[in-house]
């Protein structure tokens, strides 16, 4: 009966040796992308990043339900990779004004594409990207936060996303969860 007692609680503190390492592993990853935007274009402007601020949700778990749909297409990690940055890149199309929207998918399609076959890669990306923003508009229209950057962390079935998004005004307050 002890060495049942005994295996139990190994069981019990090895799950929270895991999590506590997960709960570093994140933090060193959130770090990193911290450093990654102050030292970007933008970087003065993000100088009093706020981590997880009180009463916002976090932007890492809405991003996730925001392509959960998606995931089960997703096969390896460049490709997950690549779901998020569409998806981000949707994410924020949706927060413009739908005058300027049309013309920067446009430009955003032309550029990102170069070097592929135009016409079939700019009809599937656009479609890709109107689908994305007819979610963002359709569930979940009242968050109007930019997502600014995001750094996602593959564990081989696992991942973490780390994001970094404005708070109201993506000039005075900005947060990274």
């Amino acid at each position: 009966m002890k060495e049942i007692f005994m295996a139990r609680k190994s069981k019990g503190f090895s799950e929270i040796l895991k999590q506590e390492r997960a709960n570093k592993n994140h933090q060193k990853e959130l770090e990193k992308l911290q450093q990654k935007i102050r030292e970007g274009p933008l970087g003065d402007k993000f100088a009093n990043m706020v981590t997880n601020p009180k009463g916002e949700v976090k932007m890492s778990e809405v991003l996730e339900e925001f392509v959960e749909p998606y995931l089960e297409f997703i096969h390896n990690p460049i490709e997950r990779e690549n779901l998020f940055k569409v998806a981000v890149t949707a994410w924020n199309l949706a927060l413009i004004p739908e005058k300027a929207r049309q013309s920067t998918i446009d430009k955003f399609i032309k550029k990102g594409l170069k070097g592929n076959d135009p016409l079939i890669q700019q009809q599937d990306m656009r479609e890709i990207l109107d689908e994305l923003i007819a979610r963002k508009l359709e569930l979940f229209a009242k968050n109007t936060r930019f997502i600014i950057d995001f750094q996602l962390e593959d564990t081989g079935k696992e991942f973490h996303i780390s994001v970094a998004s404005t708070l109201l005004d993506p000039i005075v307050s900005d947060s990274a969860d």
